[in-house]
């Protein structure tokens, strides 16, 4: 994925965002979360060691140069006994020797070193693309994390509305059976259905706080400043709008098929690697070397200085590593089939991927219409029946059934909305599209 990068500075979004309850949007959100979410930045330094194999790897490939210093104090049990010019025993007791070297090593032959900047620039390849799949997942999982957080407070809305229905459906209950205009069932229905809503209201209450701890987590945020989407959605259809379509794009920039990919040329060069270890390596040597000594000799009495430099090609040849080898060769070997099944299932899941996405999408947008009106029909059914059981043709009960039905209709519409939502975000990343543009078409949504 491109690291585009919306026009916001990430720093000043932070600073305008860290006040307690300042509003934000589904954008804001996942810029704080770039800066705040611990998983993510563990992705962005893994991204960036990974950078450095394309480096490690070509580095095999160039001379390899070194220097070595040394000094020595020598101190022989046994000296031997010279003689000086004069003829005159002389004592060689102690003598000391220093010098340098340096020496250069430049690979010819070597397949063992050049599957290595393969692996090397495949690698880096690799992290770039485990770090642009993260992202994706970061857009996602704050979407569905904003999202459930809206969804709770939606149904936490509606069970406290109907909680406050059934209060007054009691306490009319009440007074009607006092005065002796209705029976004690009605009172009872309505009691019961008034402990439900009690009961409810305290487990929405518990889903939204889990669900406002579990956004504040990823974005550091104030869940308190969250905006909601608008009343009436957009319903887009896809586009493309063929399934198939959808199908052949994931299979061609889906980032887990991507990443599938690249380990299983891993795999494969390291097969390469493994068996190159049979073949002989060529390497160029150079080196210059000086040193000082002042050992006297019978021959070379008093001071001795020598100085040189030497180039050659070394061979090495491998003979025999006691079955080592071809051990590691078979083991590459089953590692690539491995990466090759794998990659093949990475393909089946993406398609399935795809299909839940898409549906998501196309069904949900159909859902969302369908529960709308719904909504409408169910809020009509409560006025009729609240009418009715004014003019004595439908009882309490009737009533409770209908304000039931009503709050279930707006939850459920609640529902229907964020996972349309979501689906959309989820299609786009299925095919490896979650560009940050998405997630700014759907921010379009929110209301300011």
């Amino acid at each position: 994925m491109k690291n585009t990068r919306l026009a916001l500075p990430a720093a000043m979004l932070m600073l305008g965002l860290s006040s307690p309850g300042h509003a934000f949007d589904l954008v804001g959100a996942w810029q704080a979360a770039r800066n705040y979410n611990a998983d993510f930045a563990v992705s962005r330094a893994q991204r960036d060691a990974g950078q450095e194999k394309l480096v490690q790897g070509r580095s095999q490939l160039l001379p390899q140069i070194s220097a070595t210093g040394s000094y020595n104090y020598n101190n022989p049990l046994q000296p031997k006994v010279l003689l000086d010019a004069s003829g005159n025993p002389a004592s060689d007791m102690h003598y000391e020797t220093h010098g340098y070297s340096v020496n250069v090593q430049q690979p010819l032959f070597d397949v063992g070193k050049y599957t290595g900047y393969k692996k090397g620039k495949i690698g880096t390849e690799l992290a770039d693309t485990t770090y642009d799949a993260a992202e994706q997942q970061l857009i996602l999982d704050i979407s569905q994390a904003y999202f459930d957080v809206l969804r709770a407070q939606d149904t936490l809305a509606a069970t406290r509305a109907s909680k406050k229905t059934y209060l007054n459906l009691l306490q009319q209950a009440k007074t009607a059976f006092e005065v002796g205009t209705a029976t004690i069932t009605d009172t009872n229905e309505a009691q019961a259905g008034y402990d439900g809503a009690v009961a409810q209201e305290i487990s929405d209450a518990n889903n939204l706080e889990l669900a406002q701890h579990n956004l504040q987590r990823l974005t550091g945020l104030d869940p308190a400043g969250i905006q909601t989407v608008r009343e009436q959605l957009p319903l887009e259809s896809p586009k493309p709008a063929g399934l198939d379509a959808w199908i052949d794009m994931a299979q061609r920039n889906s980032l887990k098929i991507k990443s599938a990919e690249q380990n299983l040329q891993l795999a494969e060069q390291t097969i390469t690697e493994k068996r190159g270890n049979h073949l002989p390596t060529v390497n160029l040597t150079a080196g210059y070397n000086d040193s000082v000594s002042n050992q006297s000799t019978t021959t070379l009495p008093g001071m001795q200085h020598s100085r040189g430099s030497q180039i050659g090609v070394t061979v090495t040849v491998p003979l025999f590593a006691g079955g080592g080898i071809s051990s590691q060769v078979r083991e590459a070997v089953a590692l690539r089939d491995a990466a090759r099944e794998q990659l093949e299932a990475s393909r089946r899941q993406v398609r399935e991927d795809v299909r839940k996405a898409f549906l998501g999408v196309t069904n949900g947008a159909a859902l969302v219409r369908a529960q709308q009106q719904l909504l409408v029909s169910a809020k009509s059914k409560v006025e009729s029946t609240r009418l009715g059981k004014e003019v004595g043709i439908r009882t309490s009960i009737d009533l409770l059934q209908a304000e039931q039905a009503y709050y279930s209709a707006l939850t459920t519409l609640a529902n229907a909305k964020y996972s349309y939502l979501t689906a959309r975000l989820a299609l786009a990343q299925s095919a490896g599209q979650l560009e940050p543009q998405v997630l700014s078409d759907v921010n379009q949504l929110i209301a300011r």
